[in-house]
Parts: structure tokens; sequence; C-alpha cells
């Protein structure tokens, strides 16, 4: 592949010889693919959206536990959080067993939202599927999975 800017060809290399490439692509691909329909007034951001996807197991998890589970940094996570709190979307309850612990959940209005974020990944796992086939586009989801979890190198 090729990009042409300014009269001049630039080489795009999209091959494994260009990990750096395809992983952004790949990146920018599936946060377009989301986002596409899915951000609108009352959750604006892909970070809001991951919030409200990983609520919807409906346990609770403190804040602390979904800044690490997310990579999302505790102040960042708070605002996001405070936002959606604020919409109606994410409740904040003391935890039963431990009240110095506030636990956050979906509220009913979290969870009707959380519909429309399922619906859009059913979309884009149907894509995958159909270009690649079922059990191939299943391999490459749990390969991006695995890859998600491996240590930052250098660190």
């Amino acid at each position: 592949m090729v990009a042409i800017t300014s009269g001049a060809v630039v080489p795009i290399t999209t091959g494994v010889e260009s990990v750096s490439e395809v992983f952004f692509r790949i990146g920018r691909w599936w946060t377009e693919s989301l986002s596409q329909g899915l951000l609108d007034s009352e959750v604006s951001t892909i970070e809001g959206w991951r919030v409200l996807g990983a609520l919807r197991g409906g346990e609770g998890f403190t804040m602390s536990e979904m800044s690490t589970a997310m990579a999302i940094p505790p102040p960042t996570l708070t605002r996001i959080v405070d936002k959606l709190v604020d919409g109606g979307f994410v409740l904040r309850r003391v935890d039963a067993t431990d009240r110095r612990r506030v636990l956050i959940y979906l509220s009913a209005r979290g969870k009707s939202k959380v519909r429309r974020l399922a619906r859009q990944e059913a979309a884009m796992k149907a894509t995958l599927t159909e270009e690649f086939g079922e059990d191939n586009a299943i391999a490459l989801i749990r390969t991006l999975a695995r890859a998600s979890e491996l240590p930052i190198p250098g660190r």
C-alpha cells in the first residue's frame, strides 16, 4: 500500500515487518467501528463506553479495581465515572460487606445504554466473521486479547 502526499509516494507497510503500522491501523479501525453511531451527547467518549462495558457484569467494582483493570489513571477514571453518574448511567453504592468501600454499578439506564454497545460489538464481530470465517475471527479476537495482556517491552 502507498500513500500519496504532496505528489510524493510514501510506502505504507502493513505486513508483518511493520508491527506498529498494523497495530495502529487495527486500533483505528476498532475505535472508528465501535464509535460509529455509539458516541452521542450522553456518552461522548470511547473511554466512557469502556467503563459502561466493564460494568455490565453487574457485580460492582471499586474505583481502584476499575482503574487497574482498565489501565485508566484514577483521576481520569473519576472524571469519566462522575459524568456517567451525572447522566444517570452509573450508581455509587456503599459495599454491604465493607462500609469503607464504594462500589460502582450500572443503573437501569446504564444497562439500557449498554445494549447499544453490545449491538455495536456484535456488528463488528459479524464483520470479522464475514471476512475471515467464524473460527478465524474467534482466533483473531482471542489472539488480540492475549497480546493486549503481554508486558510492554522495555518495562
